[in-house]
């Protein structure tokens, strides 16, 4: 008899926390890193050093829109199950000039768009290091699920350049990471 209770045990616990009522749905996090727009191109924002201006804050818009609807299809979900979403982490990667590092910035501010809603500050960073690469401070408790649930939205870059090369094209990609929280089975 104890045995039998040793092999059937398990089951019953297995069994047991399985149970659920009919129509209860729990909550599925998904942490989607987003580097491409809806178009399969980087998200990246370009601009000539020729008529940029140095020193004061000015937009660079990606020229871009994002739509995570493809990714949230792939996992089995619509952005109708969004409960909600927030940034996690983003990350400039300088792509040209190729010898250019990121501290010809003093300051860049990351902001989302959509049709419907304010632009929204997300992220932002001064003081660059001399790398290829560098992280911004993703502002806290900021929901963007009104973002990512629309059709597609856009991203600016607000930059402060210290100094730029004169007839020079410069070009910086983006790289996020999502935390969706989303209604699940």
């Amino acid at each position: 008899m104890t045995r039998l209770f040793l092999v059937f045990a398990p089951a019953l616990l297995l069994i047991s926390g399985c149970d659920s009522s009919p129509g209860e749905r729990g909550t599925i996090i998904l942490r989607p890193e987003v580097s491409e727009a809806a178009d399969g191109k980087d998200i990246s924002f370009s601009f000539s050093a020729d008529g940029f201006p140095v020193g004061q804050l000015s937009d660079v818009d990606c020229d871009c829109r994002i739509d995570l609807g493809p990714y949230l299809e792939g996992q089995g979900f619509t952005k109708a199950d969004v409960v909600s979403a927030t940034l996690e982490s983003a990350r400039l990667v300088m792509l040209f000039p190729i010898s250019e590092k990121l501290d010809f910035l003093d300051q860049a501010i990351l902001k989302f768009e959509a049709d419907g809603l304010s632009v929204t500050e997300v992220a932002n960073r001064g003081a660059f290091p001399a790398e290829r690469e560098a992280t911004l401070t993703v502002l806290p408790n900021r929901d963007v699920s009104g973002f990512l649930t629309r059709s597609d939205f856009g991203a600016i870059l607000q930059i402060d350049a210290r100094a730029l090369e004169p007839g020079e094209d410069y070009e910086v990609a983006l790289v996020m990471t999502f935390r969706l929280e989303l209604e699940g089975l």
